[in-house]
């Protein structure tokens, strides 16, 4: 098929994302022939995950994720699709229309498409599909709300070379260098705690609460993105949905943009079927669902014990003197297969 690539942003663009890659998602560029427009990934390998809860901490070894600067993987991305034929525009910003048709605006002028297949990765805040009543987001209200930042130099708490997230009863904020010389903040807030004292002020009562001094934000450098757990239709008529766009998990372990590579990997036989008028719907769904099934299992699981930091504190303080801790830390980050 003719492939058009289109983003709303011009590139190369900055983007406020985790920017950590797990194996698994390292895997997919590997196999798709990205990474070798990847720069200097033996310097940003991350090989240790640092868990803080009440002033307890614990290091675990992690298999190699990857700090990638989304500007340079993004601007990768679309140079292997250029490569392999697509055509891709920046600056666009697109329209899924009732009819499956695609209205596109740039520099002020429109135009209509009608492609055989469209697939929509906008992301977690997205509104390409705002126009379309079926994929109208269904949001948990009381799940956690992110926040995040990039930062110009390394927090205090964190550790070059590793994933650091720190767990208190208001949430849990993780860091991570971007590969770019900045660094990474993304947060889960408690909604209550944000509503009372809001979002900075509950950033610092999660450092306090272990004697850590959070760092500073300048005006406007904490964005939101709202409730963290929201999901929608994965497919409607000619319309497949993927990555955050499709659903959101609150991923602890930063690799949301793995999850995403990993089903985005398997879209192809889905897509033809759309494109012959088939509704791929609930075959795309359960595709997506066997690849992700142990990763949402495993997130949730840890979500749930980070936010009750008593019971974190007390897992990590035992497993000093147990060899459960490297059992779990072979599980808890996403290796490939």
């Amino acid at each position: 098929m003719r492939t058009l690539l289109v983003d709303r942003a011009r590139f190369p663009r900055q983007k406020l994302c985790g920017g950590c890659l797990a194996p698994a998602g390292m895997q997919v560029l590997d196999r798709l022939g990205i990474t070798q427009h990847l720069p200097r990934l033996d310097s940003l390998r991350l090989e240790s995950l640092r868990i803080i809860a009440r002033g307890v901490s614990h290091d675990l070894p992690i298999m190699p994720y990857f700090a990638v600067e989304r500007a340079s993987l993004d601007q990768a991305v679309c140079e292997a699709a250029i490569a392999r034929g697509a055509e891709f525009r920046d600056g666009v910003a697109a329209k899924v229309l009732p009819d499956d048709t695609v209205r596109l605006e740039h520099d002020g002028q429109s135009e209509t498409l009608k492609p055989s297949v469209i697939v929509v990765a906008d992301g977690v805040g997205g509104s390409a599909l705002s126009e379309r009543a079926e994929f109208a987001p269904r949001v948990r209200k009381q799940s956690v709300i992110g926040v995040g930042s990039l930062l110009p130099s390394r927090p205090a708490h964190a550790q070059h070379n590793a994933i650091t997230m720190v767990c208190a009863r208001g949430g849990y904020v993780g860091t991570a260098p971007s590969g770019d010389g900045r660094w990474s903040l993304a947060a889960a807030l408690d909604p209550a705690a944000v509503r009372c004292d809001g979002p900075i002020d509950t950033l610092r009562r999660i450092f306090a609460a272990s004697d850590l001094q959070p760092p500073e934000f300048a005006k406007g450098q904490l964005r939101g993105v709202g409730n963290l757990t929201r999901h929608r239709t994965p497919a409607a008529g000619r319309v497949l949905v993927v990555g955050d766009a499709a659903a959101y998990f609150q991923p602890l372990t930063g690799e949301g943009m793995s999850w995403a590579m990993a089903c985005a990997e398997q879209i192809w036989p889905h897509a033809q079927a759309a494109a012959r008028g088939e509704d791929p719907a609930k075959q795309w769904q359960a595709a997506c669902a066997r690849i992700l099934r142990t990763r949402h299992a495993m997130c949730r699981a840890v979500c749930t014990l980070a936010a009750h930091p008593a019971r974190c504190g007390w897992v990590l303080g035992a497993g000093r003197t147990t060899p459960a801790m490297g059992w779990l830390s072979r599980r808890l980050c996403w290796s490939p297969a």
